[in-house]
């Protein structure tokens, strides 16, 4: 209870000559602490449990501040996309939204207009602010699309200089089968005893059947397909799989490391005598080897050329926005994205506070 009685960080002033601490003035448009934090939720509360604090004050202002940013372009790019834009476009975009926040509100809250509306509430919005934030990014993505796209071009030089300055990202590594054969000792124990606590004479009489199991395997394996060996002898996980532990580029894991590293010591086919080990007896095979390979030029290039257009335009847009910004009225950044960001710390304060209330 003492921790539900600790003080709460003050409340966020404004700053002197700020319009509000949490309110940015876009031209004429006002952007709230609360839309920038929203989609920043997720983000913020897996910082909060993986950051020590420090870090975490660090991380939800760079946060923050890259939001601002994201945001302020998205409304300038709004404003200028919404002003020569036909009555019936207009329409159908507020169409659209509302189909989609149906959508959602049909997949993730039960169809409850109500719940959602106070799911946002619980986040300092209302339905129209969140409608109009997605309606903005719509209008944005769309229109930047349609505007920036015809300048970017890609080059069949560019492409090859790609492909080759990243050719390991297009290479695909040997693989190889592996076949195991696992008798382990604890499944030829007595039924009252554990590997882990039998006295040596049972561990010794134990061990005695599983080898002579094994060389069984060994000499079926000498008249029938490793598979069918397998499924008769093995007791492993993929005896039903005839063994079969897939294609690998590397030893597994312990406790199969020792006997899969083996199979890259062998040819197709090959397969070892029985192997103790500290589990129990292995048969060990090397099934197909699928070679290492390269994916061609031109298996690659329309991916690349996918690939580079994304950057160009991530490009194309930023220098887009900051031209924009050059002729625009932006309040007071800092100030806003401290208060902004200190909204977040007291939110997870309180919800802390809350929770040790009720314990």
């Amino acid at each position: 209870m003492a921790a539900a009685r600790r003080a709460l960080p003050p409340p966020v002033q404004p700053t002197p000559g700020a319009i509000e601490g949490d309110i940015l003035m876009v031209n004429k448009a006002v952007l709230t602490a609360a839309e920038v934090l929203y989609p920043l939720a997720d983000r913020i509360e897996e910082a909060r449990r993986t950051q020590t604090p420090g870090g975490f004050r660090e991380r939800v202002r760079s946060l923050v501040r890259e939001e601002t940013r994201r945001q302020i372009g998205t409304l300038l790019i709004y404003a200028e996309a919404m002003a020569g834009l036909p009555e019936e476009q207009r329409k159908s975009i507020e169409k659209a939204v509302l189909k989609e926040i149906d959508n959602l509100v049909a997949q993730d809250y039960g169809g409850s207009s109500a719940r959602f509306k106070a799911h946002l509430a619980d986040s300092g919005l209302t339905l129209e602010q969140y409608r109009d934030a997605l309606q903005r990014d719509l209008v944005v993505r769309q229109y930047m699309r349609e505007k920036l796209t015809i300048q970017i071009q890609v080059r069949r030089d560019e492409l090859l200089t790609y492909y080759r300055q990243n050719s390991t990202q297009y290479e695909t590594p040997e693989t190889r089968e592996l076949l195991v054969i696992e008798i382990p000792f604890e499944k030829l124990l007595p039924a009252d005893q554990r590997w882990d606590t039998a006295d040596r004479t049972v561990r010794a009489t134990t061990k005695l059947a599983v080898l002579r199991k094994a060389r069984e395997a060994e000499a079926a394996l000498d008249q029938q397909p490793f598979a069918e060996v397998a499924r008769t002898y093995s007791a492993g996980s993929h005896a039903e799989q005839g063994g079969s532990w897939g294609l690998i580029a590397r030893p597994l894991q312990p406790p199969y490391d020792q006997v899969s590293k083996l199979i890259f010591e062998y040819e197709s086919g090959q397969r070892s005598a029985p192997l103790e080990t500290e589990t129990g007896y292995f048969i060990v095979q090397c099934g197909r080897i699928e070679p290492a390979r390269r994916r061609s030029f031109m298996d690659v290039q329309d991916d690349i050329r996918r690939e580079l257009t994304e950057r160009k335009y991530a490009r194309v847009s930023a220098d887009y926005v900051l031209k924009l910004a050059e002729n625009a009225t932006v309040s007071a950044i800092d100030p806003f994205v401290a208060a902004a960001a200190q909204r977040a710390e007291q939110r997870g304060a309180h919800a802390a506070a809350a929770g040790a209330g009720k314990e």
